[in-house]
């Protein structure tokens, strides 16, 4: 087994005396692909926010590849530890091409000076066009973000995160508003992508989860609640009542 890349460790989180977190512990291996599921109101936001430190914790502490990271700036977490997220809806240069898009993300813009002497180079040129390749944009490279369908906008989104070279990469519902095709694609592409990165996607369609996961953690109001393969999870009798239907005896669909 490879070693442990992230470790949250006893996390706590209180929002005006809710607990939003409690005693929630996750451990991810070095380029494992970790699928975390659970209801609405589960924390799994607001564990993604402790990792990337949008939100501080109350109690606890997130180890990343050997650093304590708790309660650093998102900047610097994204910037010096290499950890990328991309969240539900996609956030794109509108009136940029997808190729241009790629390429800010390539280059990182972090300071006046790196964009007045930024110089494209035949090395730029080869990066960005292997990222449209792996987001399937080869072909839409010179179109405008805005006019990209929905399906393509998030990959582009997802290309974006690559190019940043992250060490993590954190995926919040990444298939919403897709097609089944897209999704499926989706999912190739999530694929082709762990093993280089380490990646967490936090997800509800569990067609898809079944598609992508190798372990899955399930959360249920602020806590882990269980953890395995899919074939595992899905038969879990405390999964299986969390996520049942009231009074019809169905399972929910979408966890």
């Amino acid at each position: 087994m490879s070693r442990p890349i992230l470790e949250a460790k006893g996390m706590y989180v209180d929002f005006n005396k809710f607990q939003a977190i409690a005693d929630m512990n996750l451990t991810v291996y070095d380029g494992e692909l970790r699928v975390i599921i659970g209801p609405n109101g589960a924390g799994k936001t607001t564990l993604m926010d402790l990792i990337t430190g949008k939100t501080k914790p109350t109690k606890g502490r997130v180890i990343f590849d050997g650093h304590d990271i708790t309660g650093k700036s998102p900047s610097e977490i994204s910037l010096k530890y290499r950890i990328g997220r991309k969240f539900q809806g996609p956030n794109l240069f509108e009136n940029m091409t997808a190729y241009q898009n790629i390429e800010v993300a390539l280059h990182g813009y972090s300071s006046i000076g790196k964009t007045m002497f930024f110089r494209r180079t035949a090395e730029i040129e080869a990066r960005v066009l292997e990222i449209l390749e792996l987001t399937g944009l080869a072909h839409e490279r010179k179109v405008m973000a805005s006019s990209l369908s929905h399906g393509q906008r998030q990959w582009l989104e997802m290309g974006m995160v690559i190019a940043q070279d992250p060490k993590l990469i954190i995926l919040d519902e990444p298939t919403s508003g897709m097609t089944a095709e897209e999704t499926a694609k989706t999912g190739r592409m999530i694929q082709a992508f762990a093993g280089d990165h380490t990646i967490i996607v936090v997800e509800h369609d569990m067609e898809f989860v079944k598609q992508i996961s190798n372990v899955v953690t399930v959360m249920h109001q602020g806590t882990l609640l269980a953890e395995g393969t899919y074939a595992e999870i899905e038969k879990n009798p405390e999964v299986l009542q969390v996520y049942l239907k009231s009074g019809d005896g169905e399972e929910v669909a979408s966890c």
